[in-house]
């Protein structure tokens, strides 16, 4: 081992025990934004409306505890994005409604399904103010594609009417912890090491997907019709960047490559965390 190699794994080392150091003194575990809807109720009794409702699925949270993380759910506010920002470590963008094509440019088409306006308005500005500050996003489904449009990219508003395969059924009515179809994933991709898989059955809940890619992200996987399943930053050491199609919360407990994409965000967030304790 040459002087140049080892002063580089010297260094590596000192920065790992300082940075566990900072961790145990300032008592950090990543705290994980995560992004929720409305949803509107009715009273069970009277059937009047009593407003809207915020609302997570438990999956999303359950997968960062699993992970070590602390989940918070962010109630879609624009108004109090850059402070939701600011007081965590690491967002997840979790699923949903259609978003607006407004955001990239296009007007709607008849096969747009509900959008939201407060949700949009929120994650676009949250997403803003994250990748500001260098945080580490995990989108899945919709919040994969909320990430590509905040970074510049477009969106199939409709895959059945415009992309023309539909060889695959990307909707499933099967329970959401079953698999529909398969996906490939590039073998010398981050989220291929991560989830340590080279191939993968994945559950399918979407309408919408990535048509032209943001210039900042890589395709990580790609079901057999050519739809983009996974991205991840072009450099993740810069920008830990990952967004999924599927919905990995829901097959958490099929496989440890589910549990792996929420452990690597929770670890890149508490990384994040421990730079932002030793500024």
């Amino acid at each position: 081992m040459d002087d140049s190699r080892r002063g580089v794994l010297l260094c590596r080392a000192i920065v790992e025990v300082y940075e566990g150091i900072v961790r145990r003194k300032a008592g950090l575990a990543p705290v994980i934004g995560v992004t929720a809807t409305l949803k509107k109720d009715l009273d069970s009794v009277a059937t009047r409306p009593l407003g809207s409702f915020v609302r997570a699925d438990l999956d999303y949270v359950a997968g960062v505890a699993q992970a070590g993380g602390v989940p918070v759910v962010l109630p879609p506010i624009a108004d109090v994005a850059e402070e939701m920002a600011g007081s965590i470590d690491g967002l997840l963008l979790s699923g949903g409604s259609d978003l607006d094509p407004g955001y990239y440019d296009e007007a709607p088409l008849p096969e747009l399904d509900v959008t939201l306006p407060e949700r949009d308005a929120f994650e676009m500005a949250l997403v803003g103010y994250a990748l500001e500050r260098g945080m580490p996003v995990f989108g899945i489904c919709r919040g994969l594609q909320v990430l590509n449009v905040a970074l510049g990219g477009t969106l199939y508003q409709d895959l059945q009417s415009q992309h023309g395969n539909g060889s695959i059924a990307h909707r499933q009515q099967m329970p959401k912890w079953q698999w529909t179809h398969e996906v490939e994933v590039n073998g010398g991709s981050t989220v291929a090491k991560i989830m340590e898989v080279g191939g993968l059955r994945v559950n399918s809940y979407h309408h919408q997907a990535i048509k032209d890619l943001a210039d900042g992200l890589v395709v990580s996987a790609r079901a057999s019709d050519g739809v983009v399943e996974a991205v991840e930053s072009r450099n993740l050491s810069e920008r830990w960047l990952i967004g999924v199609q599927w919905h990995a919360e829901a097959m958490r407990d099929l496989g440890h490559e589910h549990r792996n994409l929420f452990e690597a965000h929770v670890a890149a967030a508490e990384r994040y965390a421990i730079r932002g304790a030793a500024a």
